[in-house]
């Protein structure tokens, strides 16, 4: 090797590595396909009005004032964030406090133009008025830094727009048709404000989630029952208002005594045991062959709604002269109330682990119908 060379370079070999890696950040699916619409049958709820869990129903696709344009809309609480340097006025959080990852597919749209909230609530109603199951949307106020249910009194531009499609309920988990049927429309909905969608995870990935949330809620998804019937004669309607009155409970439409919270949301029920209802008109006339108290595990935050139906339960039947049984008629006594409130705990211990929080607004919406 030359010796100058040597010398010049001072017996030091650089060595210089450069390497240099792209990714996409973003992939837009936009599929075409002709959907076919599924139906389902909604339930009765004996707990809030008249029942929970079984087959169920979602919530229908009536335009209100209070809910968003095709299911519930839970309104979040405001939260200031920093001021985004370019683009939008805010930087918004990436979906409502009521929605949840893993429970619902959530689409948002984007539009640098801005969005007209009548517009945008006309190519929802037309595209998803006979969708099978509800679909939530809401719009992203920049001056509240907050996303906001999309409904009859929405009004004014927006830059971004989400819709969310809950992945099971009481029917079951959602399907195939139900995937594209969502995604589809929602494509249908972006192109006809000339807005972008953000990605769309895959139609597996997706429906997979679902069928594994769909199989935990059906583990954990109980109602306890405590029944009190007479010894002798059947119990008189008006010693039925007169307990349940006094504990606390109020009467529905639908002839059930419930027991609410501070928000309104029922904690259990009182029936007739024969499923008749408790009206008012006649309840001096009303003959009860006994009563039964229940509650939707899933839908109490804590064991001690239970503890409070039971020993409501226990004085109803030394007031009423009756017992405490079971659906097949076997006798509960204190021992049986504190295993039963064993397996509350228990259940309630799954939901927390699997970030569902018993008695929660996302429990609510998935143990509902």
């Amino acid at each position: 090797m030359d010796t100058d060379l040597l010398i010049a370079l001072g017996g030091v070999v650089v060595i210089v590595t450069a390497g240099f890696f792209g990714y996409g950040k973003w992939q837009e699916t936009r599929s075409r396909r002709t959907l076919e619409r599924t139906l389902h049958t909604p339930s009765h709820d004996p707990l809030l009005d008249a029942g929970e869990r079984g087959p169920g129903d979602a919530p229908g696709s009536d335009f209100t004032e209070e809910e968003g344009v095709l299911g519930p809309a839970h309104r979040v609480s405001p939260r200031r964030e920093p001021a985004a340097e370019a683009g939008f006025a805010r930087t918004p959080r990436h979906h409502p406090d009521s929605l949840k990852e893993g429970v619902d597919l959530m689409v948002r749209l984007e539009s640098l133009g801005g969005m007209d909230a009548a517009a945008l609530r006309e190519a929802v109603m037309r595209e998803f008025r006979d969708s099978p199951r509800p679909v939530g949307w809401y719009v992203f106020d920049d001056a509240s830094n907050d996303w906001q249910p999309l409904t009859a009194k929405t009004e004014g531009q927006y830059h971004l727009a989400l819709a969310s499609l809950q992945l099971a309920d009481r029917t079951g988990a959602i399907g195939e048709k139900e995937y594209l049927r969502f995604t589809g429309g929602v494509e249908r909905v972006a192109d006809h404000l000339g807005a972008v969608p953000g990605a769309i995870e895959s139609r597996v990935t997706v429906l997979e989630r679902a069928a594994a949330l769909d199989r935990f809620c059906a583990e954990v998804d109980v109602q306890i029952a405590v029944n009190v019937v007479p010894r002798n004669a059947p119990i008189p309607g008006t010693k039925i208002r007169a307990a349940a009155e006094a504990a606390g409970l109020t009467l529905g439409e639908d002839g059930l005594y419930r027991l609410l919270d501070d928000h309104g949301v029922p904690l259990y029920a009182l029936a007739d045991l024969d499923g008749r209802p408790l009206r008012q008109p006649d309840i001096k006339l009303h003959q009860a062959n006994g009563v039964t108290l229940f509650l939707e595990v899933t839908r109490i935050p804590s064991p001690v709604v239970f503890d409070r139906m039971f020993t409501f339960a226990e004085k109803l039947a030394a007031t009423l002269d009756g017992q405490l049984v079971d659906d097949a008629g076997n006798p509960l006594t204190p021992e049986a109330g504190r295993l039963i409130r064993e397996r509350i705990a228990q259940i309630h211990q799954r939901m927390k682990a699997q970030e569902i929080p018993p008695g929660s607004t996302i429990a609510r919406r998935l143990f509902a119908g």
